[in-house]
C-alpha cells in the first residue's frame, strides 16, 4: 500500500517539472520577468531621487541659517531696535505693585522712578486689583559700541502702561519724549448692545442659562427675581423654557467689558408663564409683571439660592429624636457656608443660640409676620439684635448646628405667633402702577417686546 502512494507522489512531481520545462522552452516567463525588473528599477530611482532632494533642501536651509550677514558700520556707535513693540499682559497677584512688575520686566530704575512720579504728580493711585491684568507695551533696545570689547547693553523701553480701575475706567501711562512719562485716568468708551437668549431647561436653570452664554451674574439676578413666586425645587421641570434680554457693554477693541441690566426675563412652566420687565420709576429701576405689578413681594419663597427642599411642613418622624413630631417649617439642604437671605425687610429680634435650632435668627417684618432661620454655621457680623435688614440681605450662613443630621437651613414663617406652612404663604406685591405711571410702563414694555421680536436668539446649541 505504501509503495502505491509513493509512486503517485512521484508521478505528480514529474508532471510539475515537465510543465515548468515546457514554459521555459516557450519563453513564457520572459515578459513577466522584464516587467518586474523595470518596475523595480523605477521604484528604486524614485526612492533615491526623493532622498537626494530632501538632503539638498536640508543643506540649503542650514546654509541660509548659518550664513552671517555682513554689516558695515561707519559711526563709532549705533543703537539697534531689535524688536518692534512688544506687549506684556501681567495678571496681578496678591502683593503685586507696579515697581515689582516693571522690575521683573527689566525696566531701568530711573524709568521706574519716572513712571511712579507721573502717578504722584497727577495724584493717581495705582489701583492694582488681584485678578486684573496690567498691559505694558515696550521695546527692547540694544546699545552696541565698536570700541567697547564688552557685550552689548540691552534696555527695556516702556512706552505705554494700561491699568484697569473698574469696568469703565483705566489708568494710562504714556512715554513723553526720552525722559518723561504722563499718567491720566480716563473713562473707557463703551458701546451698549442688547442680547437675547432663550432655551430649554435640561440640567437646571442656572447651568443651562450660563451654557447658553448668559453671565453667571445675570443668571443670579434672574433667579433672585423669581424667588418671590417660584419654588425652584418643585415648580421647575426638565423641558420648561427660559428667555432673557440682557444689556452688554463692549470696548473699542470689541472686548466684552461687562453685562448691564436684565431688561426682560421669562420662565414658561408646565402650568404658567412668569414674565418680568425692567422699568424706571422715579430715580430707580424696578421689575414688573406684564400688568404693571411689582415683582418684588413682601416675602421670598426660597431664602437660600440653589438649595433643595429636603423636608416640608407637617408631621414627620424626627431623624434624631426617633418619634413623630410636627415639623413647623421647611428644610433647605445646601452646602455649609451657603448664604442665607432675609426673606423680607424688617428688624432682627433674635440672633444667637436657641436650643435645638442651634445658631438662630428671627426677623419681624410687621405686626403679623416674622421669619426664623435655624442651624446656621455662623452669623453675618454686619448684623446683631435690633439691626434693620432689607429683603435679600445675607444674615447668616448654612450650617449644621443644634439638632441636625447635616448642613441645611430650617426656615419658618410665623403668623401672629404661630408657625404656618411657608409654601402656602401668599406674599403681597409692592408697587402697583396706575394712571400716568402705568402708561409709561406700557411704553417701556412695548419697546422691550420689540427687542424680543427683532433680536435673534443667541442660544448655543451644544
Amino acid at each position: 500500500m505504501k509503495k502505491l502512494v509513493n509512486n503517485s507522489k512521484n508521478t505528480k512531481s514529474h508532471k510539475i517539472i515537465n510543465l515548468i520545462d515546457s514554459l521555459i522552452d516557450h519563453r513564457a516567463f520572459l515578459p513577466i520577468a522584464i516587467s518586474i525588473l523595470v518596475a523595480f528599477i523605477m521604484f528604486k530611482s524614485y526612492q533615491y531621487s526623493s532622498l537626494f532632494f530632501r538632503d539638498y533642501k536640508s543643506k540649503e536651509i542650514k546654509k541660509s541659517l548659518n550664513t552671517p550677514i555682513r554689516v558695515t558700520i561707519v559711526d563709532d556707535s549705533i543703537n539697534f531696535d531689535i524688536n518692534s513693540d512688544q506687549l506684556l499682559e501681567h495678571k496681578i497677584k496678591q502683593g503685586d505693585n507696579l515697581m515689582k512688575i516693571l522690575s521683573s520686566l527689566g525696566t531701568s530704575e530711573s524709568d521706574i522712578n519716572l513712571i511712579l512720579d507721573s502717578l504722584k504728580k497727577n495724584k493717581i493711585n495705582q489701583y492694582l486689583v488681584a485678578g486684573n491684568s496690567v498691559a505694558i507695551t515696550y521695546k527692547v533696545k540694544v546699545d552696541y559700541k565698536i570700541n567697547d570689547s564688552s557685550r552689548a547693553n540691552k534696555a527695556i523701553i516702556v512706552n505705554n502702561i494700561r491699568i484697569p480701575v473698574n469696568s469703565d475706567r483705566e489708568i494710562i501711562i504714556d512715554r513723553i519724549g526720552n525722559e518723561n512719562y504722563n499718567a491720566t485716568e480716563v473713562k473707557i468708551k463703551l458701546t451698549r448692545y442688547i442680547s437675547r437668549y432663550s432655551g430649554t431647561i435640561k440640567n437646571g436653570l442656572f447651568i443651562d442659562g450660563v451654557n447658553s452664554g448668559i453671565s453667571p451674574n445675570s443668571m443670579m439676578n434672574m433667579i433672585n427675581l423669581y424667588a418671590y413666586d417660584i419654588d425652584f425645587q418643585r415648580d421647575i421641570k426638565s423641558g420648561d423654557k427660559f428667555e432673557m434680554l440682557v444689556e452688554s457693554f463692549f470696548d473699542e477693541t470689541g472686548k466684552k467689558i461687562k453685562d448691564g441690566n436684565v431688561l426682560f426675563s421669562s420662565l414658561t412652566l408646565k402650568d404658567k408663564t412668569v414674565e418680568t420687565y425692567l422699568h424706571k420709576v422715579g430715580d430707580r429701576f424696578e421689575y414688573f409683571d406684564s400688568q404693571g405689578n411689582s415683582v418684588r413681594k413682601s416675602l421670598l419663597r426660597t431664602p437660600v439660592n440653589g438649595a433643595r427642599i429636603s423636608s416640608g411642613f407637617g408631621m414627620r418622624r424626627h431623624p434624631i429624636l426617633g418619634y413623630s413630631k410636627m415639623h413647623k417649617g421647611a428644610d433647605f439642604a445646601a452646602p455649609t457656608g451657603t448664604p442665607i437671605l432675609a426673606a423680607g425687610s424688617g428688624l432682627i429680634t433674635y440672633m444667637g443660640v436657641k436650643g435645638g435650632y442651634g445658631n438662630y435668627v428671627q426677623i419681624k417684618h410687621n405686626n403679623d409676620y416674622s421669619t426664623a432661620y435655624g442651624h446656621a454655621s455662623r452669623f453675618n457680623k454686619k448684623f446683631r439684635n435690633g439691626s434693620k435688614v432689607k429683603q435679600g440681605d445675607v444674615i447668616a450662613y448654612v450650617g449644621s448646628t443644634g439638632r441636625s443630621t447635616g448642613p441645611h437651613l430650617h426656615f419658618e414663617v410665623i403668623y401672629k405667633g404661630s408657625q404656618i406652612n411657608p409654601a402656602k404663604v401668599k406674599a403681597t406685591s409692592g408697587i402697583r402702577l396706575s394712571g400716568k405711571d402705568l402708561v409709561k410702563f406700557k411704553l417701556s414694555k412695548s419697546e422691550i417686546d420689540g427687542y424680543r421680536k427683532n433680536i435673534p436668539n443667541l442660544f448655543k446649541i451644544n
